[in-house]
């Protein structure tokens, strides 16, 4: 008798980008709840070329997929990523029942650059919609990386959170010896310039750290990129970190939470997490008033308060094929 197997294709297996590591916690969740398949896991070759990388990548994907389809009896094929919501292309020319892996998009966007804005407020959300019709004739139950798309799909048969899924944050007694730690991608959504400017004037009262790109300024220490064990170790000295406000939910975040990191984040209308409480939503578009809500922050007698509430839904009935 021939042994069940699953094939999965995986754009990025990496252990230091977000995508990544969600891919492996995906595949090792898959792992635990279908101990007597055997594994196939396929990945393209390591390249630098981003549009390689973003654009051909899943379209290899997608070809060796339905290679699989027609040549293989008794599989299970799976995508693992990239999968944001936006390619509907992918979820038309997917060969049928191919499990998915998280779904991710729905990040906030910044308004300043105005090409960026009307992409994201409206070709993507076009996309988006696109996307929806095609899953629901297609998949039944979804899995998604976060909440941010619960209003654009919302079922009660679908997953959302998961980056939340086994999030605990660790109780230490680590000396906060940093008070704010900055993370700085060059990225329209990522707020670097403002983030820059926040470090440059709270470094002449406060200790502040910077890992990503570096700042010239002797009183800041920057820490440039540094792998994921070693920022880890950071954040349990620091109070608190700054995130950019198109996601609540990146790495840099859960892992500043699970740290027993504060967080300030993005005051947005009608948006607050219902998993996290105690994060610190300040205002990103009135520089002085950000400057001093922050600062009446770290100057207060430092209290933990960032608090986790546990996902209710069982993940178990996505993953056990």
């Amino acid at each position: 008798m021939i042994k069940k197997q699953i094939f999965i294709w995986c754009c990025d297996l990496s252990k230091t980008t977000g995508e990544g590591i969600l891919a492996n916690k995906f595949i090792n969740d898959l792992k635990l709840f279908n101990q007597k398949l055997k594994f196939n896991i396929n990945k393209p070759s390591k390249q630098k070329n981003i549009l390689i990388k973003r654009f051909l990548n899943p379209l290899f994907g997608v070809i060796y997929l339905w290679k699989i389809f027609f040549t293989k009896k008794n599989k299970t094929i799976c995508y693992v990523n990239y999968l944001p919501l936006w390619n509907f292309l992918l979820f038309v020319f997917l060969p049928p029942n191919t499990l998915l892996g998280p779904i991710t998009g729905g990040s906030l966007y910044n308004k300043n650059s105005l090409i960026n804005y009307i992409l994201r407020k409206y070709i993507l959300n076009l996309f988006n919609y696109i996307s929806v019709l095609i899953l629901n004739i297609r998949h039944k139950k979804l899995l998604f990386s976060t909440d941010l798309l619960k209003k654009k799909i919302n079922n009660d048969k679908h997953y959302f959170n998961y980056v939340l899924k086994d999030l605990k944050i660790k109780k230490n007694k680590i000396k906060k010896k940093y008070d704010l730690i900055f993370y700085l991608n060059e990225h329209k959504n990522k707020d670097t310039n403002l983030q820059i400017k926040l470090a440059n004037n709270l470094s002449s009262n406060f200790k502040i750290i910077t890992v990503g790109k570096k700042i010239e300024n002797s009183k800041i220490r920057n820490l440039g990129y540094i792998p994921r064990n070693n920022l880890l170790k950071i954040l349990e000295k620091t109070k608190f970190a700054f995130l950019s406000s198109e996601n609540l939910y990146s790495l840099f975040a859960i892992d500043s939470i699970s740290s027993n990191t504060n967080i300030f984040f993005k005051k947005v209308k009608n948006y607050k997490s219902f998993n996290l409480k105690g994060i610190y939503y300040v205002d990103y578009n009135n520089y002085n008033n950000l400057l001093s809500q922050i600062e009446r922050q770290l100057i207060k007698k430092f209290v933990f308060t960032i608090k986790h509430t546990s996902i209710k839904k069982n993940f178990i009935n996505y993953f056990k094929l």
